[in-house]
Order: C-alpha cells, then sequence, then structure tokens
C-alpha cells in the first residue's frame, strides 16, 4: 500500500515537472510585432551630403517573414513541435499598389500570384485563384478600384477582378487585349486604363469591365506609342504611360487628349533606356524606373528632371531591374526590385525644389 502511495506520488511530481517545463518552453515561444522596417545605422539618402537629402531609403519586404509580425505562444509552440509552416516569398515582384489602408499588394509575375502584406496588422496572404480551376498566369500590374484589386495578366491576355481579400470576382478585356502590361484607375471619371504592348495601345474601360474607347497606336508621333508598358493616374485625372521603346512618357487627360511628353533615347540625366514604371507624388513630381540604368529617375511636373537615385546592384538602395512603382498618399515610394525579389521602400524628405 505504502508503495503505491509514493509511486502515485512520483507520477504526480513527474507530470507537474513535465507541465512545468511545457509551461517554461511556451513562455519563450511568443514574441511581440517587431519593428517593421530596419533602419540603417548610417542613414542612405540622395544626393548625398552635403547636398540636401530629398530621398531616403526606408526598408525592403521579400518574405513574409519581413513583416515581423507578433506570435502568440500557441503559434510559437506549434512552430516548435511541427516545424515552420512555408513563407509566403517574392520571387518576380513586378507590380505593386496599395489601397490605402496600408494593405501592400504584389503583383508576382513568376510566382503567379498576389502577395497581400498588411503593414498595419502584419497579416500576410497570396492569391491566384480564378473561376472554374483557371489561375493567374502571368500577373505584371495591378491597382485598387472602390476596394477592389484589378491586376492585369499578360498571360491569360485579360484583367481579373478580385475583392480586397482576394476573392475572384470577375474578368474582362478578353475581346481587346493581347498583351496587357500596365492598369490604373481614374476614380473621379470611372475609367480603368489598360497598357497593351503587343497593340501598342492603351484601352479604356468602365469599372465593371465595358470597353470604352482606345488611346493610341503604333508610331513615333504625340499620342502614339511603341510598346507601352506601366500606367499612373494622378490626384488631377492625367493619365502617365511609360512608352517603353519609344524612350518617353506620355501624359494625357483622362479623356485622352495628348498634353505633353518627355525623354529621348541615351546615356544623360532626363534621357531613358528602358522606362517601366511611372508614379507621381502629392506634389506632381514624376517618377520613373528605368530597368537598364537601373534606378529612378524623377522630373518635375513639367517633365524636367530633377533627381535620380538608385544604381545597379543587390545591396539596399540599389536595383537590379526595376519595375512598377507606387507612391503613398504620405509619399512613400515602393519600388518593385523585381531581379532582387524585394519590394525597396523611399520616402520623399524634401517636397520642392527651392
Amino acid at each position: 500500500m505504502k508503495r503505491n502511495i509514493l509511486r502515485k506520488h512520483n507520477v504526480q511530481i513527474g507530470l507537474s515537472g513535465f507541465i512545468g517545463v511545457i509551461v517554461v518552453i511556451c513562455s519563450g515561444c511568443g514574441q511581440p510585432a517587431g519593428e517593421l522596417f530596419t533602419t540603417p545605422a548610417k542613414p542612405i539618402v540622395w544626393p548625398a551630403p552635403p547636398e540636401t537629402a530629398r530621398i531616403k531609403y526606408v526598408g525592403q519586404i521579400s518574405t513574409e517573414e519581413d513583416l515581423h509580425r507578433a506570435v502568440s505562444w500557441s503559434e510559437g509552440f506549434g512552430k516548435l513541435l511541427f516545424g515552420q509552416k512555408e513563407i509566403g516569398v517574392l520571387l518576380n515582384p513586378y507590380g505593386v499598389a496599395l489601397d490605402g489602408k496600408d494593405r501592400l499588394f504584389v503583383a508576382d509575375s513568376s510566382g503567379a500570384v498576389i502577395h497581400l502584406m498588411d503593414l498595419k496588422t502584419r497579416r500576410y496572404k497570396q492569391f491566384s485563384k480564378l473561376a472554374d480551376n483557371e489561375k493567374l498566369a502571368t500577373p505584371v500590374a495591378l491597382t485598387i478600384v472602390e476596394g477592389h484589386v484589378f491586376v492585369a495578366d499578360s498571360g491569360l491576355a485579360k484583367v481579373c477582378v478580385f475583392d480586397r481579400e482576394g476573392r475572384f470576382q470577375f474578368c474582362f478585356g478578353q475581346e481587346q487585349l493581347k498583351r496587357p502590361s500596365g492598369i490604373a484607375y481614374w476614380a473621379e471619371g470611372e475609367k480603368v486604363y489598360v497598357s497593351d504592348t503587343s497593340r501598342h495601345v492603351v484601352d479604356v474601360f468602365s469599372r465593371s469591365g465595358e470597353f470604352i474607347d482606345k488611346i493610341g497606336g503604333r508610331g513615333l508621333k504625340a499620342g502614339e506609342f511603341n510598346f507601352p508598358t506601366q500606367l499612373w493616374v494622378d490626384h488631377s485625372g492625367r493619365l502617365y504611360v511609360s512608352d517603353t521603346l519609344n524612350y518617353r512618357v506620355q501624359v494625357f487627360r483622362g479623356d485622352g487628349t495628348f498634353l505633353f511628353m518627355f525623354g529621348e533615347q541615351g546615356d544623360r540625366p532626363g534621357n531613358f533606356a528602358h522606362p517601366c514604371g511611372v508614379a507621381t507624388d502629392s506634389l506632381g513630381n514624376i517618377y520613373v524606373t528605368d530597368r537598364q540604368f537601373e534606378n529612378v529617375q524623377i522630373f518635375d511636373r513639367a517633365g524636367r528632371i530633377l533627381m535620380a537615385f538608385g544604381q545597379e546592384g543587390t545591396e539596399i538602395g540599389r536595383f537590379w531591374l526595376p519595375a512598377g512603382i507606387w507612391i503613398d498618399s504620405s509619399n512613400k515610394i515602393y519600388v518593385a526590385d523585381s531581379f532582387n525579389k524585394r519590394i525597396q521602400v523611399f520616402q520623399l524628405l524634401v517636397y520642392e525644389e527651392q
């Protein structure tokens, strides 16, 4: 009898000890959310001192883990027991957009998915499913339309629409498009613009996907294109077209009326070699990524060169075939650094030429 009592007592002590060990282990499994972007010890700015800094490097995102989200103790313990689940990784980020609520969407052309990264909650997900078991093939550009995500897929030759959680809604443009490569939305006019590289035009649709009109055609004259790629619409409704193999950017009114153009082929500041992404800041300055110069050039609202930042390389602040660009309401600049497999983030510090 005494032996049974001792055995039972020992079992209780052993169980209590085991529970205690588990509690200790679990207490170290959780972690709070970390800093979203790691600031370099020495700020990286353009232009370099002693000139006044105008652009500052903020950080980068290349995987789901770069969101540094909080981990509960139970989730941490699950990782300890079962290992780390597969994480989201950018393979070839090409298009980038934000929805005004710090939700970053990335079109990954090689991964054939859209990455959704919530910069506030640090939540991550990816989506690609369409109807009837179809999936995205080569998403290259995207924009936000009334809370929905409109994706230009060059492989499927159409625009695919998802809600803000990545649930498929509908597709359009398959009757006109051959190789869509850029997309932008004019909210006031409720127009969706889609560049078609193969047809050398910009098609205009309603936000429900109905074809309205087209802008341009192949040529060298004002209002004509030679392999147009990325698009942007500013707050005044101006449409910016990266007219890639004409080595220029063309600017139109929302109704398609030509306004002006700037740039030419060359290797001097203000020239282009392979213009791609285009965007504007809150003051109307125009930013253009160049996939051969491996930089971002900044022009004033009339198309006069102001400065450039970045150069070829894999280090932070450098680029390898930069593509899409997006500028948010706080003048934070997001660049799809495609062959470096990351989104680099910069901040405009000085707003105007003095």
